[in-house]
């Protein structure tokens, strides 16, 4: 048998690199829609995105061992490399149905020498049922308690011998999810201020609109057609998913047939089409400035005198055309939300030859595959800058009432908007400013590969039974990527979608060649059981990046039966994705607590860095620019094609203990050390902030990176202001810890039947240095670590039965974490969470099963830490793709056999 993290057949399952499997019945037992649901909960898993990521999020659900990244983690079907769905280099394992799933491999720390690029934190190997004969229907569904959030699932499964060669085996799928919003919950109905959870602390984007005026500060219009500084803002989030709307269908056909006694023909083919909604609030101006006129028909008296009175406000921006640049700040309620719709479709076909090399005692394993992915996005309701700044710019029509300046924006079909009282957008203004867009993603995979592996039986130890092993292969794979988006959606004139980006026909290539060995060296003797050593090495050419090599060394030794210790090193590598090396410097959001040059007090060198990045004296004496909307800011992001490929040190040390003594018990303790040097990364909005305002020299890198808004210093609103964010290898990432593993099934002639599994990471250390700053993220969250990376968690099932009837309870627990920055504010540290599920399941006979469960049972509501805690993936007020945000859930689940 194969066990992922070699190519060398392991009749023993033993492997010097740890490995945790995940049964099918482990995945069914709690009712799982989508693999990554049952992968979560995994300790050594951090949150990926998945069903609760409505923002961030684009509908994917993917897997990220050890907190370094989903790009990081390499996924396998049947020991197959899996396609990514995007030019970013992930997996998106909804492409993956769990009614073909035999069990899940998950193999800790690196193992490029054995599989190539990606394999930098890890491989997870899902292996499918390719034996299976018969006919299997398998349904589920589950709803929370408070009637919402169903989901549905069923699969139709047949194996079938052909003639006494062959073996067919055909499956078909579908799977829906119910969306929830945030409104829902009470926990979530509210933007919560994270210093202070009694307070509100939604966005300055809001209705009616907002005013921000050069000397004049913030100025809100009233209903009665006036300004006023006590403003409110917009409570964003209701209108969020906290479940995300899902719907899946597809189906694999897998087969196999004996050529000769010594040769098969195996392979499969899959398609898999699936799609998400996410609603985010709607869309607004942003903070942009715009250029007020007076001759505007929709001012009233109080905005006349505060945009254009010189006199009484000196610090006003009057043009020489006369108007007055002024940013606003509107939320388009009257739109709706801003939708996203996800389309993806994924075609996978494999075929190869494997069987006996000739009579040398080796195997051999030959086989090609091809995969494309299509994923469309459709964006809808954002506002057009250009269409705005000529529906604002509105002048009388002699009639009483107004039209666009512009005679050509008017043949255009303009209508003005008014956006200087309550409540004066039309629906044929709004129709005229608002613009769906699309996007485009096309990739696809070939790989070719050869691999012969087996006994070398003229290879042996004198002080061991069993031969030496090798496993010699090489491989070519093709990746290529398109990404086309709509005109409006590329030229950046979106104001929250900012700007799209075409890469047209991107790819690269590489050729690898490898070797893996292993060898008994010594067995049964005297205080060694057994002693193995293994090796392997491989080396990629990349067509991008050139050559680069990859390797390991391990070894396990078990001096008696039942205990066994092993140990392993690992030189890993991965290749910059074609998102990391094509994607054109393109406007979006990044994460920035407090920003040096907003309030008052701003003096010094604070100052005159603030000054050489944009902002005006004026506005930092008066204390004018406004900090972080919402924990973000504007951040320009973009590819470099001078990207090396990054290299990773792994080692990993262990023991396993099974003894004799206690039948059905097995402990397991690893610890892992992953080391990232000239890692890919996009500098943080924090670490470039942080970075400049340290060396106090404008001149500095980091801080000629940095660019305010001309109308009011921030770092958001317009196209010009933000934060420069480009890929580069400039991080050192790491992760140390220690995996714990209690394994423990015993049953009796009477039918009862009880066991205990037990699975526990403890994180010693996770950072990340960029630029000399060390960013601590064990045991923390927060606008520089982002989601919560706990120091413990684990998960814990204990299982009792009798005869045909199981009950088990499960026990999820993620630790304690504390906010980065230790800043003193009321949700700087969030509780230990614990969640416990319960499950009973009743085979009536051979031919049906049937469970029933509760999720959640005490219906623990996720920790609160408020909406401005600077972190990106906080939504609800909560960490959602973390903690359960959907309470209690009751599923039911059938299987039949015929």
């Amino acid at each position: 048998m194969i066990v992922t993290g070699s190519r060398i057949e392991r009749p023993d399952l033993t492997a010097s690199s740890p490995v945790s499997v995940i049964s099918a019945d482990s995945i069914k037992s709690v009712n799982t829609v989508t693999v990554e649901q049952i992968l979560s909960v995994n300790p050594q898993f951090s949150a990926g995105l998945n069903g609760a990521s409505n923002n961030p999020g684009d509908g994917s659900a993917t897997l990220d061992l050890r907190g370094l990244g989903s790009q990081r983690t390499l996924v396998l079907l049947n020991g197959k490399r899996l396609p990514v769905y995007d030019a970013t280099g992930s997996v998106d394992v909804n492409q993956i149905p769990t009614a073909l799933i035999k069990n899940v491999q998950v193999l800790t720390g690196g193992a490029s020498a054995v599989y190539g690029s990606d394999a930098v934190s890890g491989v997870v190997n899902f292996v499918l049922d390719d034996k299976f004969t018969g006919l299997k229907l398998d349904a589920g569904s589950q709803v929370t308690g408070y009637g919402d959030g169903a989901q549905y699932d069923a699969s139709l499964t047949g194996g079938f011998n052909i003639g006494d060669r062959g073996h067919l085996i055909l499956s078909t799928n579908y799977s829906k999810r119910d969306g929830v919003k945030f409104a829902a919950r009470d926990f979530s109905s509210r933007t919560l201020c994270s210093e202070d959870l009694s307070q509100s602390c939604g966005s300055s984007n809001t209705t009616p609109t907002l005013f921000s005026i050069p000397g004049g500060g913030l100025q809100q219009v009233t209903a009665a057609g006036g300004l006023t500084s006590n403003y409110g803002t917009y409570n964003y989030n209701p209108i969020n998913y906290a479940q995300t709307p899902f719907e899946r269908y597809g189906g694999m056909a897998m087969w196999n047939y004996d050529v000769s006694d010594k040769v098969e023909l195996y392979g499969w083919a899959s398609y898999q089409h699936t799609k998400t909604v996410q609603t985010l609030a709607p869309t607004a101006t942003a903070g942009y400035p715009f250029n007020v006129y007076s001759d505007n028909p929709y001012l009233n008296a109080a905005e006349q005198e505060a945009f254009f009175d010189k006199a009484a406000n000196p610090q006003l921006q009057i043009n020489s055309d006369g108007s007055s640049t002024i940013s606003i700040r509107r939320r388009i309620t009257e739109a709706g939300g801003r939708i996203e719709t996800h389309t993806n479709e994924t075609w996978q076909a494999l075929a190869g030859l494997r069987g006996d090399f000739f009579d040398t005692g080796l195997k051999f394993d030959a086989s090609v595959q091809y995969a494309q992915v299509h994923k469309h996005t459709l964006l809808e309701n954002d506002l057009s800058y250009s269409a705005l700044t000529n529906a604002l710019d509105a002048v009388s029509d002699g009639n009483g009432g107004a039209m666009c300046r512009s005679a050509d924006a008017r043949a255009q079909g303009c209508v003005p908007i008014d956006l200087f009282s309550a409540n004066g957008i039309t629906q044929n203004a709004l129709s005229y400013v608002l613009r769906n867009a699309t996007e485009d993603d096309r990739t696809t995979q070939f790989v070719a590969e050869g691999n012969v592996s087996g006994d070398v039986k003229f290879l042996r130890s004198p002080f061991a039974a069993n031969p030496a092993a090798i496993s010699l292969g090489v491989t070519y794979r093709r990746e290529t990527a398109d990404i086309e988006v709509s005109d409006d959606y590329a030229s950046g004139d979106l104001i929250y979608y900012g700007q799209g980006f075409n890469i047209p026909n991107k790819s690269y290539n590489v050729k690898e060649a490898y070797a893996e060995f292993k060898m008994p060296l010594v067995q049964d003797k005297p205080g060694i059981q057994a002693l193995d050593v293994e090796t392997g090495y491989r080396y990629s050419d990349y067509s991008i990046s050139g050559g680069v090599s990859a390797y390991k060394f391990g070894a396990d030794y078990a001096p008696v039966q039942g205990l066994k210790f092993r140990a392993n090193f690992q030189r890993s590598v991965r290749a910059p994705n074609l998102y990391e090396l094509y994607l054109p410097k393109t406007l979006g959001t990044g994460n920035l607590g407090t920003d040096p040059c907003a309030g008052s007090g701003v003096t010094g060198t604070t100052a005159a860095l603030c000054l050489a990045q944009g902002a005006t004296q004026a506005q930092l004496t008066n204390g004018l620019i406004s900090g972080p909307i919402s924990g973000q800011v504007n951040a320009f992001y973009g590819g470099n094609t001078n990207l090396k490929p990054e290299k990773s040190n792994t080692i990993t040390a262990g023991v396993v203990i099974e003894p004799a003594q206690i039948p059905g018990l097995s402990l397991t303790a690893d610890y892992y050390d992953i080391k990232i040097a000239n890692a890919i990364v996009t500098n943080s909005t924090s670490v470039v902030v942080a970075q400049c305002f340290a060396s106090g020299d404008p001149t500095n890198p980091y801080c000629q990176g940095i660019h305010r808004s001309t109308v009011d210093g921030s770092l958001s609103g317009g196209l010009t202001a933000g934060v420069d964010t480009l890929y580069a290898n400039v991080a050192a990432l790491r992760t140390r810890g220690l995996d714990f593993g209690v394994n423990f099934h015993r049953g009796s002639r009477s039918g009862f039947h009880y066991g205990f599994d037990f699975a526990g990471t403890y994180v010693i250390t996770n950072y990340q240095v960029v630029g000399g700053s060390v960013i601590q993220c064990a045991g923390r969250f927060g606008a520089d670590c982002d989601i919560p990376t706990p120091k413990w968690k684990h998960v814990a099932t204990l299982g009792l039965g009798w005869k045909n009837v199981d009950f088990s309870t499960r026990w999820r627990l993620i630790g304690q974490v504390s906010e980065d920055a230790d800043t003193q504010i009321q949700t700087n540290r969030i509780p230990a969470v614990s969640y416990f599920d319960e499950t009973a399941t009743i085979r009536v006979n051979d031919k049906y099963t049937f469970s029933l469960g509760v999720l959640n049972v005490f219906d623990k509501q996720p920790p609160i830490v408020g909406d401005t805690s600077g972190a990106t993936s906080v939504a609800g007020s909560t960490f959602p793709t973390v903690y359960d945000v959907m309470g209690r859930s009751f599923f039911a689940r059938v299987t039949a056999n015929f």
